[in-house]
């Protein structure tokens, strides 16, 4: 399969959406960003923070970054003073561009190919993960939480 496409994407992010209604949760914003991490689609709900679209995005970028679903990166941060040092190291590296909680979720294919991230902030991490489950698994992709 190529690369995640305009189209999927744009899906990705209703589907996410529509679940975030679905669960009744407060405004979000959900990013999707190809395997190079950049932004594909964005989208953030009437009355949602500012922050909250830097936050998506944070949460799929180091879920690429790492090549691993933002809730473990937040498990890993929680391991021991080396992991948070390596954690905050790679942040400032990125420049305050990896947010440590779930919600950020890597897109694979049929295959098992990575084929980009999507984040999603606004409500508590689990509920935005959840969101993002739903978005990936709407575009017959898996969401591959270990």
């Amino acid at each position: 399969m190529s690369e995640l496409t305009l189209k999927q994407a744009n899906q990705l992010i209703e589907a996410a959406l529509s679940m975030a209604r679905q669960m009744d949760l407060p405004p979000v914003a959900v990013a999707v960003l190809d395997t190079g991490g950049h932004l594909k689609v964005l989208q953030r709900e009437d009355g949602v923070s500012f922050l909250r679209v830097q936050i998506c995005q944070a949460k799929a970028w180091g879920a690429l970054g790492l090549a691993t679903d933002s809730r473990h990166i937040a498990k890993r941060y929680e391991q021991d003073n080396l992991q948070q040092g390596f954690i905050n190291a790679l942040n400032a590296m990125s420049g305050g561009r990896l947010i440590p909680l779930p919600g950020g979720v890597l897109i694979h294919d049929e295959s098992g190919q990575i084929k980009g991230a999507v984040g999603v902030a606004g409500a508590a991490s689990d509920k935005d993960e959840a969101c993002a489950v739903a978005g990936i698994e709407a575009i017959a992709m898996k969401a591959d939480l270990k």
